[in-house]
This record gives C-alpha cells, sequence and structure tokens, in this order.
C-alpha cells in the first residue's frame, strides 16, 4: 500500500474497517478502531484522513439504514467524534505553527546567542593565553634584572641579557655592541647564531656612515618585517636577509650599545613582541650603564695611564693565576720582560714627551703582536712584560723576535726628525726555567740583563745563548 496515493489509502483503510463491522455487527470495540486512525492520519495525512472519513461516513450510514448491521446506539456519536477529530488539526494547526515558527526563533536565537557566547570564550582563552604568556615573560625578565642586579661584572651581564633574549624571543641571529670608553666606538661584546670569532673583535666607529653607527645616531628603534619597504637597508639583501631589528640603549639621550637581529626569513618578530622587546631592554639599560661604569673604573685601577696596558700589581696577580692554571693542565707558560734599550739617554737628548711617545708606541707594537690570550703589562719605567699561556718556549722566541724587529723598524717622530729606538727581550718558561712567579721574573729579568751585556737590540731565553738580530 505504500505506492497507492492519499486517497487511495484512505479508501482502502475505510472499505477495511466497514468490512471488519460488517463481519462483527455486535463488537462496539470496532467502533475504537477509526477513531485511532483518524486521530493520527488527521494530523499528518490531510488527503488520506478526508477520504477516509467519508468512505467510513457513508458506509457506515448504509450498513446501519440499509442492512441494519451497525448499533444504532453508536453511530451518531461516532461520526461526530471522527468529525471533531478530524476537525481538531484545522482549528489548531495556526496555534501550532505559531508556537512552532516561535520555537524556531527562540531556537535559532538560542543558536546565535550559543555562538556569541562560544567566540567569547575563544577570545578570553586567547587573550588568557596572551595574559599567561605575558606574565612568564615578565616573571623571566624579574628573574634578569635580578641577577643583573647580582653582578657589576659587565660582560657577565651581557651573557645574561643574551640567554634572555635567545629564551624568550627566539632570535636567529643577534649581536650586542657596548661603546667604548673613550665613547669613540662601539665594540661587539655578544654574538649569537653569527661568526663569534670574527665579530667579538669588530669595532665600528660611532661617527661613520655604517649603518649600525647611523641607526646609533638616530636614537630610534628599528624593525623591518620585509627589506623592500626600507631604502637604507638595500644592501642587506645581497646578503640574503629579509628581516631587520635595531634596539639602542639609551640612558640620558646617549647611546651607550645597541641590538641588532637579522633573519633570512620576512615577519620574524610581530609588533606586540617588538613591544616587550623595547620594554626589556629599557629596563636593563640603566644596569648596564653601571656596569660598563664599573668595568672602566675597574680597567682604570689595573691599567697603566700612559700605555693603557695593564698595571704591575695587575700582572703580578695575573702571574700567579696563570701559573696554577698551567701546572694543573700540565701546560707551558712563557714570560717575555722587554727593555727599550739606552732610553734615559733617549729622553736626554729628545725630552719627556718624546720619551712617553715611544713609550706608547712600543705598548701598541706589543699588543699588536700579542695572541689575544696574552697579557701585556707595563713592568716599571721603560720594561714591558708579556705573559703567554700555553706557549713553548720556541713559540715564545719568535713571538720575542717578531716585536723585537717591529719595533726597530718603526720610526719615532719627534718634530721634524724621525727616530727609532732597539730593545732588548728576556724569556723564560715554566716549569722548565722556574716553578714559581718569583723565580719565572727572576730568570726572565737575568736573560733580559744578558742581552743588555752583550750589546742589546737581541733576544735571550734563559738560560740559552743570545741570539743576535
Amino acid at each position: 500500500m505504500a505506492d497507492l496515493s492519499p486517497k487511495l489509502r484512505g479508501l482502502a483503510l475505510a472499505l477495511g474497517i466497514l468490512t471488519l463491522e460488517l463481519w462483527r455487527p455486535s463488537s462496539s470495540l470496532l467502533m475504537f478502531i477509526p477513531v485511532f486512525f483518524i486521530s493520527y492520519i488527521s494530523f499528518h495525512y490531510r488527503v488520506m484522513a478526508f477520504w477516509f472519513l467519508s468512505v467510513y461516513t457513508v458506509g457506515v450510514l448504509v450498513l446501519h439504514f440499509f442492512l441494519g448491521a451497525a448499533q444504532e446506539v453508536w453511530v451518531w456519536p461516532e461520526m461526530l467524534s471522527l468529525w471533531l477529530l478530524y476537525a481538531v488539526p484545522y482549528s489548531t494547526k495556526d496555534r501550532y505553527h505559531k508556537m512552532e515558527r516561535e520555537f524556531v526563533s527562540q531556537n535559532e536565537a538560542k543558536r546565535a546567542e550559543f555562538a556569541d557566547f562560544k567566540a567569547v570564550v575563544e577570545k578570553l582563552k586567547k587573550e588568557n593565553g596572551r595574559i599567561d604568556k605575558q606574565l612568564r615573560e615578565i616573571g623571566h625578565l624579574y628573574d634578569v634584572i635580578k641577577d643583573l642586579g647580582s653582578t657589576l661584572n659587565a660582560q657577565e651581564m651581557l651573557d645574561l641579557i643574551k640567554e634572555f633574549t635567545e629564551r624568550t624571543f627566539d632570535l636567529p641571529h643577534f649581536v650586542i655592541a657596548v661603546v667604548s670608553p673613550d665613547h669613540k666606538k662601539y665594540n661587539v661584546r655578544v654574538t649569537s647564531g653569527c661568526d663569534e670569532l670574527f665579530l667579538r673583535k669588530a669595532e665600528i666607529d660611532v661617527d661613520t656612515r655604517q649603518l649600525l653607527a647611523v641607526l646609533a645616531r638616530e636614537r630610534k628603534p628599528v624593525l623591518v618585517s620585509s627589506l623592500g619597504q626600507d631604502t637604507r637597508l638595500e644592501k642587506l639583501r645581497s646578503l640574503s636577509i629579509q628581516s631587520f631589528l635595531f634596539i639602542p640603549f639609551i640612558i640620558q639621550d646617549k647611546v651607550i650599545g645597541f641590538l641588532c637581529s637579522y633573519s633570512p626569513q620576512p615577519n620574524f618578530m610581530d609588533e606586540e613582541k617588538f613591544s616587550n622587546f623595547q620594554v626589556f631592554f629599557n629596563q636593563i639599560a640603566i644596569g648596564l650603564q653601571k656596569s660598563l661604569l664599573y668595568e672602566r673604573v675597574q680597567k682604570l685601577s689595573i691599567t697603566d695611564g700612559l700605555t693603557k696596558l695593564y698595571s704591575h700589581r695587575y700582572f703580578k696577580q695575573r702571574l700567579e693565576e696563570e701559573l696554577v692554571l698551567a701546572g694543573r693542565y700540565d701546560s707551558p707558560l712563557s714570560l717575555l720582560i722587554l727593555d727599550i734599550d739606552h732610553f734615559k739617554r733617549y729622553n736626554d737628548t729628545y725630552g719627556h714627551v718624546a720619551g712617553d711617545h715611544v713609550l706608547m708606541q712600543v705598548a701598541n707594537i706589543l699588543k699588536e703582536q700579542a695572541d689575544v690570550t696574552h697579557l701585556v703589562a707595563r713592568y716599571g719605567g721603560e720594561e714591558m712584560v708579556v705573559i703567554a699561556p700555553e706557549t713553548t718556549k720556541e713559540k715564545a722566541l719568535e713571538l720575542a723576535e717578531r716585536i723585537r724587529v717591529k719595533i726597530k723598524a718603526f720610526v719615532f717622530a719627534v718634530g721634524a726628525e724621525t727616530t727609532g729606538v732597539t730593545v732588548s727581550v728576556g724569556v723564560a718558561t715554566f716549569p722548565k726555567d722556574a716553578e714559581t712567579s718569583t723565580d719565572l721574573i727572576g730568570n726572565a729579568d737575568q736573560a733580559l740583563y744578558a742581552a743588555k751585556n752583550k750589546g742589546r737590540d737581541q733576544v735571550i731565553a734563559y738560560p740559552i745563548e743570545a741570539k743576535k738580530g
């Protein structure tokens, strides 16, 4: 019956029930069957209900009046009930649809309200995550500032800044430079993700037209997410750099240093992180300035004012420390003592100003020829010393001879006149020649006087015979 039309289904249903009533005319229970069906189909299948009720009504009347097969007492109440049940959906239809529309409307409103609530919750989650992140960064910043406050050592402070920057801001490549004591250069003191051996010796003149010096003079933070946006950075594109960051460290309108970072990828830092970055370095700039001032004062206390070499007192202290390390690791350590030949005569001839100039130039030659691990100091008067850790006697002699040749070839100007000086050098090596600092200095001094006694302008190693230059 599923494939019949509603009319045929209503007709078939009515004839089926009439057949039952014709078969069992005395059963009063049969009247409830059409009531059950009309109660259902009148709400869901209006056409089928109409045809069922029409055929069934005619059939009942025929059964009663013409065949006498129906109970008269039930006919009219049944008909009335059936037609009332058929009419009920018409009377409730508008109300039902109104209620349905109200329900749908309320449901949509609740859905929209829930969607808005969900969006607010997601926004709050993101905001909460951002606040948590900021709190963690503030906590890290507090820890770093606390650690920075516990040291006045500039390099320790810079290393802490490097560690915090790497951990919190995840910069792929950066350098940190600070101004020199004479405020003429920026010295690179920290590198990360760069060529450390090259950059740690790099210097940038404050007044030069180099990019970093120009940005430092402008005293403004710079974040370039794409190099095409800034014509000043055109040369960096040839180095496969896409993003660039520059943060100056400013105290009282003066730049005491800067951080420079770059990335081969564009947009390596967003504006929010850039803002946090500026706050961080604004906080540490004061502490960094204090440490640099302390470093300068400390260096002045261990540095000879004229030659800028380390002082005699600091030399003695460092020699003791280096000998302990050399003994611990079973490595050689050589000591060079140098004396300018006939320096008193030079002073008497050209004056003390010219003599001071000679001392400064000889000190510069010593620093240029010495390795980065060596310590160069003024021993007293015209004598200077070089502590050379992990250096054998043979290597120390080569260094001493190189220094002697360089000084001899150097031309010293005194007014319109040119002059020259020579030096004598004594060399002694731990542990072969001495086991204590006192003995090492004494033996190197003996070698120096041996060089002077044999005609000066030469290098002698304890206890080897002099070699002429």
